[in-house]
Order: structure tokens, then C-alpha cells, then sequence
């Protein structure tokens, strides 16, 4: 499987706060962590750190931050043959306070802002995932190998993110980006407004695979023309920033190694959830044995990861007892677009039919 991921690369810096800092107030912070970090970025390293071939396409300046950023990619295997510096703009930085108390965050993006100048992609991508930061090269990359799979992972929304929905065929979305595009709110106590969300969605980009993040509460999918949504992992939360982007990470190298969608979003969900108990979204991103010890542990699954004929696995997963398998709650939708909730299931389709690399 090779992969290249498009978007930013930055430094991102977390500070441990006790309390909110209001404004005209001045706070003196000791502890810091300080790592690399963007969406793009965390989904590279996660790949890389989970032994796939994986390349960055970032922009970076020409300064300490930047050679920092490289070499923790190399130490880790992600390849930067195209990334491309900036000498008009430092490297984009990522400040991030963490409230100790409220767990809650506040985020600074001090970004380059500057696109690629080169598409010279030449390595035949299984998958292209971009954070829709470069529209253009993530457009040049995806006419380029129109045979790929082709990933956008939204955390804001644009203009340019918007259009880019139209050429792809995972779209993973946050509750807050998918509320804006709907103008609806996600009410938890009504199901149907979950679903029509969702439907919304997959009405707009109709080639597209939805994917809806809703952090503690899981995630929202569909599959055999059902939504459905699939539980988080059940975790004491430290800090809930970049397990977006190690969410993507994890899904796409489970559908990249032929696991099927909703094994593939299992694996996503315990990657994530399993990051948000340590500080640091670059830092927090567990290992491949972590995440497949916790799935054959929890579920009674038993596979190898680097092997490609996982499908096999997965159809002998499906014969085992119910209670071995991760649940999903199902929300079935009629042909007129209504919501007929179903009981709570469990287990995994094996009837995916979804694209793999």
C-alpha cells in the first residue's frame, strides 16, 4: 500500500492550563509539549508509524521548525520528497492551551497559508488523503491518478473544501463541519436528526462515502443502505486534539489492507479513542499492536495486519459469537428518506462493498 497525504505540516505546541484564560489577563506557562502536528501531518505519521509507505506533500519555511518536522517524519518513515519550502513565510504553528480541569481546548493556528508550487507526484498513490489546505495540488494529484482512492478529512470548512467534496470517494467530516454544511444541529435525544444530517450529506456528494465523527458519541456511517453509529471506546479523556486526523489515519490503512468498512471504522474508533488519554495529538498516536491487541482483546478477532487477504478473516470474525463483536446502533432509512429505527445489533457486515487498495 502506498499512500500520500496533501495539507499542512506544523509545529504544534500544547500547554497544560489549570483554569480559562480570560482576556487582558497575563499567565505565566511552565510545562509545554512540543511536537509536530496539521491533519495532513498526524495522518502521515500515523501511517508511517504503522509501517505503511506513506509521502508528504506539505509547505514548510525555510527555518529550525521545519528541519524538526522533516527529520521527525524520517525517523518515523514518512518520505518528504514533496514537501516544498517557503522562504516568504515561517512554518505554520500550532498552539494549543489544554484546560487540566474542563478538558476543553483552545487552539491557535499561526498558518503559512502557502500553496505547492510542484504536482510532481510520482509514485502511483493507492490513496491520496488531503485536509483540503491545497486545493489545487489535491486537485492536480487526483486527475493525475484517477484509479486511487481518493480521502478529504475535514475539520473547518471552506469554499475550496466544499468543491472539493465533489471529486473524492471518502469524505470523513466532523459534528461541527457536517452541521455547518446541513445548517442543522445534531440533537442526541432524536435520532432522526442525526440521519437526516447524514442524508443531507450524502445527497450533496452522491459518489461519496460519509463519514461523521461525533466525538465521545462515535461516528456515523452507512452501509447495506442503512446509517448507523458505531460506538467510541470507552476511555478516560485527556485531550481530544488530533484524534480526528488519527481517526482518518487508522481508517484508511484498514480499508487500504482489504479489512472491510466497518472493521476499517472499528480499528478508527479505537485508535482514536485510545489517543485522547495523553497529551499531545503527534505524541498520543498509538501503535498498530496497540490498536489490533485492543481489537482481538475486546472483539475475539484473530489476523494478521500485514496480511492483505484479510477478507477471509474477517467472513471467519462473522461466524463467531455475537458478544465478541463490536456493536453498532443502526438507523435504518426508507425509501422516502424516513427514519425507521431498529433494534441494537452486533457484529460486522462482511458483505462490504466498499472500495479497497
Amino acid at each position: 500500500m502506498k499512500v500520500l497525504c496533501i495539507g499542512e505540516s506544523c509545529i504544534e505546541i500544547t500547554c497544560p492550563i489549570d483554569s480559562f484564560i480570560g482576556e487582558n489577563s497575563k499567565v505565566r506557562i511552565i510545562d509545554r509539549i512540543e511536537s509536530g502536528g496539521g491533519v495532513a501531518g498526524n495522518i502521515a505519521y500515523l501511517l508511517g508509524k504503522w509501517g505503511v509507505e506513506v509521502f508528504i506533500a506539505s509547505m514548510v519555511g525555510s527555518d529550525d521548525a521545519a528541519s524538526k518536522i522533516k527529520k521527525d517524519y524520517e525517523n518515523i518513515g514518512v518520505k518528504t520528497d514533496f514537501m516544498e519550502t517557503s522562504y516568504d513565510k515561517p512554518t505554520s504553528t500550532s498552539i494549543v492551551l489544554q484546560n487540566k480541569a474542563s478538558k476543553s481546548k483552545t487552539i491557535l493556528d499561526l498558518t503559512n497559508n502557502t500553496a505547492l508550487k510542484k504536482y510532481a507526484f510520482n509514485i502511483e498513490p493507492d490513496i491520496i488523503i488531503t485536509d483540503a489546505n491545497d486545493y489545487s495540488a489535491s486537485l492536480a494529484a487526483f486527475d493525475k491518478y484517477p484509479k486511487s482512492i481518493s480521502v478529504l478529512a475535514l475539520d473547518s470548512l471552506t469554499n475550496e473544501a466544499l468543491e472539493m467534496g465533489k471529486y473524492v470517494n471518502y469524505i470523513i467530516v466532523n459534528q461541527d463541519v457536517a452541521e455547518k454544511i446541513s445548517n442543522s444541529k445534531v440533537d442526541f435525544n432524536n435520532s432522526s436528526s442525526i440521519v437526516n444530517i447524514y442524508n443531507y450529506l450524502k445527497q450533496r456528494y452522491l459518489k461519496s462515502e460519509i463519514v461523521i465523527t461525533l466525538g465521545e458519541r462515535g461516528c456515523v456511517y452507512s452501509i447495506n443502505n442503512q446509517v448507523k453509529i458505531m460506538p467510541p471506546v470507552k476511555v478516560d479523556v485527556v485531550d481530544t486534539n488530533g484524534a480526528g486526523a488519527i481517526f482518518v489515519g487508522a481508517l484508511m490503512y484498514g480499508i487500504g489492507r482489504n479489512f472491510g468498512f466497518e472493521k476499517s471504522l472499528c480499528y478508527a474508533s479505537i485508535a482514536a479513542s485510545l489517543s485522547t488519554t495523553k497529551l499531545s495529538s503527534r505524541l498520543s498516536i498509538p501503535s498498530l499492536t496497540e490498536v489490533s491487541n485492543y481489537y482481538d482483546t475486546k472483539f475475539g478477532a484473530t489476523y494478521n495486519p500485514n496480511n492483505s487477504n484479510n477478507q477471509n478473516s474477517q467472513n471467519s470474525q462473522n461466524a463467531q459469537s455475537n458478544e465478541n463483536e463490536p456493536p453498532t446502533i443502526n438507523n435504518a432509512t426508507n425509501q422516502n428518506g424516513e427514519v425507521t429505527p431498529s433494534e441494537q445489533t452486533e457484529g460486522i457486515s462482511s458483505n462490504d462493498n466498499q472500495k479497497n487498495a
